[in-house]
């Protein structure tokens, strides 16, 4: 049987998080967000402290930890990030064989892109003052720490994507959805009408 998956990449802030929830609540499809660093920690058999720091993170060339543990699974010697992102990529891969699922970031739409499914890619955005304004009311940030952390989240997602995938952060999607623009509930209207068509 192919599955259908949806891929949602997502800006910091933007509500990629909550927008897959609730889809994944209105289609009865399970979401895979952090779930996916514990699945491939347990598949590497590694601490999940060993690896969560570079989760979405690229490789810094000049900065980096070798992993020199685990099971046949690993390579030893690679990066945190890179071995994490293997690990990631066959989890990915096993789980979209197994069931209709919606993952959240870590490369997923690149990842199946071979795959024997039939795939959605969805990407999130909002106006930077929009994502600003959410994360301030989320986590009771100053002004000026929310737009550094923003920024800060925006580059490193932005790093971690075109690092892998070799493609620029929030192309080649399916459906783009500018949250500013619209409701949650719109967003999520729209993912299920192209996800009951795949």
């Amino acid at each position: 049987m192919v599955h259908k998956i949806i891929c949602i990449g997502r800006q910091f802030g933007s509500g990629g998080h909550e927008i897959a929830v609730r889809t994944g609540a209105k289609l009865g499809i399970r979401v895979y967000e952090r779930d996916i660093l514990h699945l491939a920690c347990k598949y590497g058999e590694l601490a999940v402290k060993t690896l969560e720091k570079a989760d979405e993170t690229a490789t810094n060339p000049f900065l980096f930890q070798g992993v020199y543990e685990g099971n046949q699974h690993i390579v030893r010697g690679l990066p945190t990030s890179e071995v994490l992102f293997a690990l990631q990529s066959h989890e990915i891969r096993r789980l979209a064989s197994e069931e209709d699922c919606i993952f959240v970031g870590r490369c997923a739409g690149y990842v199946l892109r071979d795959a024997e499914v039939r795939l959605l890619k969805v990407f999130v955005r909002a106006p930077f003052e929009y994502r600003v304004r959410r994360k301030m009311a989320q986590e009771g940030l100053s002004p000026g720490k929310a737009v550094r952390t923003v920024k800060r989240m925006d580059k490193r997602r932005r790093a971690y994507y075109e690092h892998y995938t070799g493609q620029e952060w929030g192309s080649g999607c399916d459906l783009e959805l500018d949250m500013g623009a619209q409701t949650a509930d719109e967003a999520v209207e729209k993912i299920e009408k192209l996800y009951l068509a795949l």
